[in-house]
């Protein structure tokens, strides 16, 4: 799916309104902090809010217009069958909160910093960090939802994942993808993909197509988002999916993944792709292993042990699974 021009400027419209409204806040956020953090939250959390709530506005205004937009440029009639009312999502947050608790929050943190130890300007710089980026967020959700309803009041459609990047690999593998109406829309925080309104899974376009937008970032943009070793992974011909999805099976402590004994050796292995019917457990039959005794290793295991052997690791790639 080449990007839809209605998509294309939709997302340009609310970009720029959230992007004003983020430096609106920044520019109320006192840039030295206040002698009682309370009491000056007190004085402006109402002129606070009004900002937050025009950017809620601002980003679920036209929200219908271009959900009809985007089917009429697929040649898609999709009879309305519900009129949304978007403004509904203005004034509370995606998980239900007001507007002034959510900002609450952040001097709450302040507080908790410096009672922690960090010197009372430090604190409320990061609380300030804080609000801008929870807001960012409001905004994004506030437009995925009014998307959303306009979906939902149409007959027989869906959407279909755009990214809008920077992306993470999270969100990369789930590009392009088809999902029915009533399927929730995953995301994480700072997340920015959209839908597009559609019929199908219409991959294309380096946003809604994983392999087109890996191939369209530099060597280290793919590094940072797929990790070193999962990058020269996809690089050497592994699948995407498999590689970034491989990683949900890490064990992580403490924030550090978990090496395994494999082979006498320390190594990162995967429960990810344990099951019978996945490609790793059949790359592991096709060369006589037990699956459920057999350790499935991470790309950086893999090119590890090869040691900089190109055809080790492109044997080792394929005997776990990463190529076909």
């Amino acid at each position: 799916m080449a990007v839809l021009q209605s998509a294309a400027e939709f997302d340009e419209a609310q970009r720029k309104a959230s992007v004003a409204a983020i430096e609106e806040i920044a520019k109320q956020w006192a840039s030295t902090p206040p002698k009682d953090f309370d009491a000056w939250f007190a004085r402006n959390v109402d002129r606070l809010t009004r900002t937050v709530e025009a950017g809620q506005a601002a980003a679920v205004r036209n929200t219908d217009r271009y959900v009809s937009d985007a089917l009429e440029e697929q040649n898609i009639r999709a009879p309305r069958v519900a009129e949304p009312n978007p403004s509904r999502l203005v004034g509370v947050t995606a998980d239900g909160r007001t507007i002034e608790g959510l900002l609450a929050q952040s001097v709450i943190g302040a507080r908790a910093r410096i009672a922690e130890g960090m010197p009372a300007y430090q604190a409320w710089q990061a609380a300030g960090l804080e609000v801008r980026r929870v807001i960012s967020n409001e905004f994004a959700d506030a437009g995925r939802t009014a998307t959303g309803v306009g979906i939902v009041s149409r007959l027989g459609v869906g959407y279909v994942r755009m990214l809008v990047p920077p992306s993470c690999a999270r969100c990369v593998v789930l590009a392009g993808r088809y999902y029915h109406w009533s399927s929730g829309f995953r995301r994480h925080p700072n997340c920015n993909c959209k839908h597009i309104p559609s019929r199908e899974d219409r991959a294309g376009d380096k946003t809604t197509d994983p392999k087109k937008y890996f191939e369209s970032l530099t060597e280290a943009e793919q590094r940072r988002a797929f990790t070193v070793a999962g990058a020269q992974a996809i690089r050497d011909g592994a699948d995407l999916n498999q590689v970034v999805n491989a990683r949900r099976g890490l064990t992580v402590i403490g924030g550090r993944a978990q090496r395994t004994e494999v082979y006498g050796q320390q190594l990162l292995t995967t429960r990810e792709g344990a099951t019978r019917r996945s490609v790793a457990s059949a790359a592991a039959r096709r060369r006589g292993r037990n699956t459920r005794a057999t350790p499935r290793l991470m790309p950086e295991a893999i090119y590890e042990i090869a040691k900089g052997n190109r055809a080790e690791a492109l044997k080792l790639l394929r005997d776990y699974g990463y190529i076909l």
